[in-house]
């Protein structure tokens, strides 16, 4: 992948479970903005986020999590520094999910050049609930940051803490 292109966005989430359905509308918003990059929806299994890294220099994977800040806080990581924090593991129906797929492909070696990961802050995870107001906002914000790092060519995103 050459520095001119987009990174690849992959949404994640179950669409059945409140705030876990996140990762997914932001990848949907981003197609309806006109994102012309590659954006995948997926719903967090490991063996399958690991094979859509192939090929790709820049990925940004963006997920719901639970870590006891504020609905809808953007936390974000670059996942070639440092093993993702404990709380990345799955709240919902991912079974082993984003956390697993990035030390995974680390081990193996096969982690992308820049590999980000957004977590949005969320609270309700059951299978038949709403999302909380304070994740949908993010969503827009989620769209705008990824639209700005793409203008900069693979450069790393400001924090939203």
């Amino acid at each position: 992948m050459t520095a001119h292109k987009r990174p690849l966005v992959i949404g994640i989430g179950n669409p059945h479970a409140g705030d876990d359905a996140v990762g997914l509308l932001v990848a949907q918003a981003l197609r309806r903005a006109g994102y012309d990059g590659e954006v995948v929806e997926n719903p967090g299994i490991a063996a399958d986020l690991i094979s859509l890294f192939e090929g790709h220099d820049h990925v940004i994977l963006i997920d719901a999590c639970r870590s006891d800040a504020a609905p809808g806080t953007i936390h974000q990581f670059d996942a070639n520094d440092a093993p993702l924090p404990p709380f990345l593991t799955p709240v919902s129906s991912h079974g082993y999910g984003v956390g697993e797929a990035v030390e995974l492909a680390r081990a193996l070696g096969m982690l992308p050049a820049i590999c980000m990961v957004w977590a949005i802050e969320g609270v309700e995870f059951g299978v038949g609930t709403q999302m909380t107001p304070a994740v949908a906002r993010t969503i827009a914000k989620c769209v705008a940051g990824i639209g700005d790092i793409s203008a900069l060519s693979g450069s790393l995103p400001p924090h939203w803490m």
